[in-house]
Order: C-alpha cells, then structure tokens, then sequence
C-alpha cells in the first residue's frame, strides 16, 4: 500500500462501547461516535525533492451522556431543572412485607362443640273435675225427709270416672305433679273423709289421707304423686264416717250433700305409653366460639367454603328426625337449614356438610364476651300406638365446624405488635463503587401500601454491616409511622414519608461504605390505637417499596473511561520509509467541570499485542460557577510526536485504544455537579511528513 493510499483510505472507525461499572453510576451512558471521512491526495510526479507535511483528520469522537441513559438499570430524570442534572433513583418492591396469616390466620379457625341432649318430662295441661254430689240420705241410708238422731255411719260412694289427663295417653309415669282434693261439708254433722282412685282393673293407685271436714266448712288434701304409674280413665271413690247427731236432724237431700272437687296441678310425666300415632318436638341451641384467640372480637365473616360436621349417637331408642336451622349462619344468603334422619340404634352416626358461599353474624356471649352464632336443632319422634317413649333419654352430639376457603371478616381487633426481620445483601461491584464516590444529597421516599383495614404503626432499625465486622445504625427523628387502613374492602391505602440529611444521619450511613448488607429489624403494631370497625379479606397484605433518588452530584476520583479506535486493514510496510515524522493531534472540547486524563495506545486488536503507548495528556475541566455548574467548555490540543520506532511498528497497528481517566482536582471536598448534556468530543489528527520521491 502506497503511502497517500494509506492517507486516502486511512478512516475512524465504529468504536464499541465498553464502560465501566464506576461509568454506569457516574456518567450513566457512554456512546462514542466516531466519524468517517475520506481524504484523497493527488498523486504527485516522482523527483520532485519534496518532503511536504500532511495533516489529516482520521477520527472523531463524542462521548455524550444522554444518550446511554435508557439503557440502564437505574430510573433516570435528566429533566427535572434547567441544568440537565441527572437525577438518578432505584426502587425496592414489598420490602418488610406481612400477609394476613401474619395478623389473624382464618385458615386455622374451627369449633368443637360436644355434648348431648336428654329428653325432658312432658308437662301436661293442669286439670280440675267436680265429682257429683253425695247427699246425706245416700251417706247415711236413711230416706229423705227423715226426722232422726243420725247414729254413726260408715260408706264409701263412688264419685265417677274421671280422665287423669286431658292428653291421650295409655299410661302414663308421673315425673312430678300433686292432685288437691276439696271437700265441702253441707251436712248438718261433722264427717271424716277419704278419697280413693282405682284404675280400670279396680286397683288402688293413689288415695288421699283421711282428714275432718267440720259440717258446712271445706278442706283440701293434696297428694304427691311423683313416681306413679296412671293410666287414663280412673275411678274415684269417696270414703266417708262420722259419729252422727246427738239431736234429732230432718234429713233433707237437697240442703244436705259433700262436694268433692279433684285438681291435678304442675304434672309433667317421665314415661307414657302412646295410645294414638303422635309427634313429639324438642328444641335446644348451641353455641359456637369460632375464634378464641382473643385477637379479634368478631362481627361479621363471610366465608367461600366451610364445613359442617355432625357426630349423633340416638339413645332414645326411637328413629328420630333432626332439623339444623341458624339465623346467624347463612349459605347463598338463606338461612341454613339441614335435615337428618337418626337411628335410634346406639350407634354413632356422621354427617357431613360441605357449605358454600357462607355468611356468619356473631353475637356476644353475655357471661364471656366472647364472639359466637348459635345453630338451632329441632328433634322431631313419630311414634305409633303401644310406643314407649321415656324421658332422660340422651341425643348425644358433636358438632364441628370448620374454615376451608376464608373471603372476609368484620370486627375488632385488639392492638397486637408483629416482628419482621430483613436483609438487603450489598452487590460486590457496588460495593467497589463505593470506594470511588460520595453521593450528595440522597433521598429515601418510604412508600407503605396496607391492604388491612386495620391502622398499623411501623417503626423499624436499621444497620449498616461489613465485612470486617464493623457496623453503623441508621438514626431518624421520625422513629414510628402510622400507616392508614384501607377504607373499603380489596382496597390499599398508600401512606409516605422519606427521609434525607435533614432528618436522618442517612449521609452517614453511605458514607460509611457498607459492603456486606443492610439489616432491617421493624415492629408492626396492629391497631395501636384499638380503633373499633376493622377488616381483613384473602387479600390482605402489608409492603413497604423503597425509593432511592439522588442527583449526579459527586466527589468523583479516578474513573475511567475506555475504548478504541480500531483500522480495517494493516499499513505496508513498504511505504513506511516516505514517513520521515509523524504526529498525533488530539483537539478536545470538555463540558465536564472535571479533569480528564487521555491515555492511549497502539495494538493489534486480535493478538492483543500492545506496539508502543503515548505519553497521557490532560484535558482541562470546564469552568464552572459557585453551585458547581458549568459556564464555558474547555478546548484545547495535545499533540504527540511519534519516533522513528513508533512509526516503524504502524505496520502492525490495528487499534488505538484510549482511556479517559476522570478525576476532580480536589477529591475530598469538591462537589461535581454533572449535567446529562454534557459532553466530551475529541478529534483525532494525524501530520506527516513525507518524502514524495523515494
């Protein structure tokens, strides 16, 4: 290859982006740009005895930060004022994050109820009968209208047949119950007297004592007949004496007679023989605690599915049907109701119930205050005539209910404290970035999203740790935050706070470098303030999201930038010895108000053979005004003059590889204020110095 053939296709070519990590966070995008031109130089005649010097463009190139903004993992505002500074920020999703299982788990609600119902005595109906009238010629045997000194006497009169209850019972066994007897004494004489009841096989069942009824007075005898066995249809019977009369008396029927009055008050019967096909109802409740955590005093639940769960043992010794009602315990918005039929064999017998779309109302227990709702049973016996039924026989029972897919719950929670414990691990190359900067003025924005309805109040420490062992703790003036509840169901309520140098020693905190991770120790309070009116549903959960934001405004030292210059094809070495000098121009334009060393290189790109390196050359920093932004760019040229060696080896070169190193003049204490427009451009000239006639 000829010489101005070299000059003529000699061009900069696309350079590929290589920035490093410390790039990323400084500068956040590096795209260099480097334009081709093509120079041609009309052959010159051989012999001339010119050596004239060419100087010749051969690259270009832009290093502008806004453009390799997108491309990074950071959210990036480079708009937000006038100067174009870029505003870096990062955010961290559901940190210290607790789901409802955390507050109240309703997964692991369930209630177990055991125990039994016995049948009670039957009450029967209180009942009164007046026998018909004895009269003293019937008492006495002597005719009526009969003038005579009565002698003593002694009879027993039947009254009549009496029904001993109005209920259409064969037989029955009193339980408890008394029959009074009223006499009343129209006589003329005093009597003593005895009542006596017979049953159908004129069997003495029960009788009163004898007691003294004075003529014209009345008397009352009662009779305990607990335990007793009656049948329906009775026979009373009156027994009657008297010493009779000292004077003559006309008896006289009409005036003289005994009233016997019979009353059966306050029976109830423990076993009774069915003479007639009938039903018997009994009723009873249970109550059931669902909850008994004593987190939550529950008002309403509504649950997607539940189970009903019922274990019977019948020891009534009758097929019995059972009737499960509540009005507290809805299924589809009905009350429930379910139905069993239970053999009276002794046996225990399961019934299951799979309930969907449940609602539950709980009331209060009035002794415990505990939160409960009550399932209602109504047992129903259909016995047929010769039927023995017999009270303080038992139903026993036991009712499980359970939670399978919970959907929400009213009521009121009472204040409970949760801890939640997090890490956030330090990236090893971040952790090298921090050997290289100081972030001014960062920002944390805390972001609370509570999906309860339940207020809560977060508090939380946080420590900075090492790999060395050492740590630092990150102080606030604002310790505790309150954090709203969601107003309505399946809704979040978002609450927000931040926390910067003016409040917190969060300067510190970076500073300090940590290299290891960030503990996070936080207190949830649940209801701090026992606020009535609470709710959670499936959904429920609590997060905190963390925004990071501070601007490109650092102590930057020492970082590089680099990249290279690459040629298509190698120079001829033949051509080498018409170069008689050669030198390398570098115009540059900075916007950066730092400075910034060049360094470059010749290789060869495949083996990675590096040739020669030119000395580094310094790049001024712009002039910048009191806040630390740029007024004016710098521009100048630095130039290198290669040797005859240097030269020699272009024969091999097939890139410049240069490094940017970006410094500030004082590390420690300057701040640089980096705006997203700014820019580096560099242009790459070569001079030579040619002898056209060899």
């Amino acid at each position: 290859m000829k010489i101005y053939d070299f000059l003529t296709n000699l061009s900069a070519l696309n350079q590929y982006q290589k920035p490093s990590l410390l790039l990323l966070l400084f500068l956040l995008g590096l795209q260099i740009s480097c334009d081709t031109e093509l120079f041609e130089l009309n052959k010159l005649s051989q012999n001339t005895g010119l050596t004239p010097s060419v100087q010749l463009p051969i690259a270009q190139a832009e290093i502008q930060l806004n453009s390799f903004l997108d491309r990074l993992d950071f959210d990036v505002d480079y708009e937000r004022d006038t100067y174009a500074t870029i505003y870096v920020s990062d955010s961290i999703q559901r940190l210290v994050e607790t789901s409802i299982e955390d507050v109240y788990d309703p997964t692991e609600l369930s209630a177990e109820v055991e125990s039994s119902y016995t049948l009670s005595p039957i009450e029967l109906e209180d009942i009164t009968n007046d026998f018909n009238r004895i009269s003293m010629s019937e008492a006495t045997q002597i005719p009526d209208g009969t003038t005579t000194v009565i002698p003593p006497f002694q009879s027993t009169i039947v009254l009549g047949t009496i029904d001993m209850y109005n209920e259409s019972y064969r037989s029955v066994r009193f339980f408890d119950g008394s029959i009074v007897f009223t006499v009343t004494n129209e006589f003329p004489i005093d009597a003593d007297v005895r009542i006596l009841l017979y049953d159908e096989n004129d069997q003495l069942i029960a009788s009163s004592e004898t007691f003294s009824v004075a003529k014209n007075t009345s008397e009352m005898s009662s009779v305990q007949i607990d335990g007793l066995t009656f049948s329906k249809r009775l026979e009373a019977r009156l027994k009657t004496q008297s010493q009779g009369s000292a004077q003559p008396i006309i008896v006289d029927s009409q005036s003289q007679y005994i009233i016997t009055q019979f009353i059966l008050s306050d029976a109830s019967v423990d076993q009774l023989e069915i003479n007639q096909a009938e039903s018997f109802n009994y009723t009873f409740s249970t109550a059931i605690q669902l909850d008994e955590s004593g987190d939550i005093s529950l008002v309403q639940m509504y649950l997607e599915e539940s189970i009903l769960k019922l274990e019977l043992v019948n020891q009534i010794e009758h097929i019995l049907e059972l009737n499960i009602r509540s009005n507290d315990l809805t299924v589809d918005g009905q009350p429930l109701q379910l139905q069993y039929t239970v053999l009276g064999n002794d046996q225990t017998q399961v019934f299951s119930d799979n309930l969907k779309n449940t609602g539950i109302e709980f009331t209060s227990d009035p002794a415990t205050g505990s939160s409960q709702f009550s399932i209602d049973y109504d047992l129903t016996l259909n016995l047929q005539p010769g039927d023995i039924l017999e009270a303080n026989r038992d139903l026993q029972y036991k009712a499980l209910y359970e939670v399978v897919d919970f959907e929400y719950v009213y009521g009121n929670f009472t204040p409970k404290q949760q801890m939640v414990t997090d890490s956030i691990r330090i990236n090893e190359k971040l952790s090298e970035l921090y050997d290289k900067v100081n972030i001014v003025d960062p920002k944390l924005v805390f972001t609370a999203h509570n999906g309860f309805g339940i207020p809560l109040s977060f508090s939380f420490d946080a420590f900075g740790k090492r790999n060395d062992g050492s740590q630092i703790e990150f102080v606030s003036d604002n310790d505790t935050q309150l954090i709203e509840p969601a107003a309505e169901l399946y809704e979040v309520a978002s609450s927000e706070w931040f926390y910067d140098k003016s409040n917190s020693n969060l300067e510190e905190l970076i500073s300090f470098i940590p290299d290891d991770r960030l503990d996070i120790e936080a207190t949830l309070d649940v209801n701090p303030d026992a606020m009535s009116n609470n709710f959670l549903h499936d959904e429920s959960e609590f997060w905190i999201d963390i925004y990071a934001e501070t601007p490109l405004h650092f102590n930057i030292d020492n970082v590089a930038i680099l990249d290279t210059l690459t040629i298509d094809s190698q120079i001829d070495t033949s051509d080498l010895n018409q170069i008689l000098e050669a030198t390398l121009h570098f115009d540059y334009r900075s916007e950066l108000p730092l400075e910034v060393q060049l360094r470059t290189q010749m290789i060869d790109t495949l083996s990675k053979t590096v040739y020669f390196e030119l000395d580094p050359l310094l790049l001024n920093p712009a002039s910048v005004s009191d806040l630390g932004e740029v007024t004016e760019p710098a521009t100048g040229r630095m130039s290198i003059s290669l040797t005859q060696d240097e030269i020699s080896k272009l024969a091999d070169v097939n890139g410049i590889p240069f490094e940017l190193t970006i410094s500030t003049s004082d590390a420690e204490t300057k701040d640089a204020k980096i705006s997203a427009n700014s820019t580096i451009e560099l242009q790459v000239q070569v001079e030579v110095k040619i002898d056209l006639d060899e």
